[in-house]
């Protein structure tokens, strides 16, 4: 992830939508300087706004965050040598010039059984996390669920909190589903998540699943999570 690949996407996104800087701006709540300072690569939209735009314009937020939509292709010494030079540029300049707010870290799982795809944003002031994606990689004869809960747990000390949960077993049953179908309706967003250890990026979190069959059996799955890589 780097800023310059964020502000090209943006801008490509925005004229893809045939949207001025100032419409682009409206929409999302905030000044076309703001929009202006993306797309020129000196900033990136804090989790809110990520989070809106992902909304907006439908589209994946880690998809944002990594610029997949660029239609330049450059080559591997190319992109090797823009990084470092970007990285040189980070250290020695911007961050005296310009406000750090945001820092960003890719959340994943090491599980063999699902694949997770996530990002988490923190600062000072604020922690948030957005998990947009689980996948079952295990799913070519599954069984049909009634219910699921899907619960985002932070471990520390022997002792467990929820942080967020999607969906409960409580609820009434619903039509069978595999786990597949039922993990593509399921995402967790944290505006306020407060770490224990004060430090998200050493944060224990793991996902618990739990399904309800036809026979009314509970089957739980435990996916623990993964804070790795950073963005400024």
């Amino acid at each position: 992830m780097d800023q310059e690949k964020i502000g090209k996407f943006i801008l490509d996104l925005r004229k893809k939508n045939q949207m001025t800087q100032k419409e682009f701006a409206d929409r999302l709540n905030v000044t076309a300087q703001a929009v202006s300072k993306w797309e020129n690569g000196r900033g990136i939209p804090d989790i809110e706004i990520l989070q809106k735009i992902s909304t907006e314009f439908n589209i994946d937020i880690n998809s944002i965050l990594k610029g997949k939509n660029q239609k330049r292709k450059i080559s591997k010494k190319y992109i090797i040598i823009i990084l470092l030079l970007f990285l040189i540029l980070i250290i020695t300049i911007y961050s005296f010039l310009f406000p750090k707010d945001y820092n960003f870290t890719d959340v994943t799982s090491a599980s063999k059984e699902f694949n997770v795809s996530g990002v988490a944003a923190y600062s000072k002031a604020k922690n948030s996390i957005y998990i947009s994606q689980i996948e079952y990689l295990e799913g070519e004869k599954e069984e049909k669920y009634v219910g699921m809960e899907c619960i985002l747990y932070e471990s520390h000390d022997n002792l467990e909190e929820k942080v967020s949960q999607c969906g409960s077993l409580k609820e009434e049953k619903q039509s069978p589903k595999t786990l597949s179908e039922l993990l593509k309706e399921t995402e967790f967003k944290v505006e306020n998540f407060s770490c224990t250890n004060h430090n998200i990026k050493n944060s224990n979190l793991y996902i618990s699943i739990n399904l309800l069959d036809t026979n009314n059996k509970v089957t739980t799955y435990k996916i623990p999570l993964q804070l790795t890589g950073s963005c400024n």
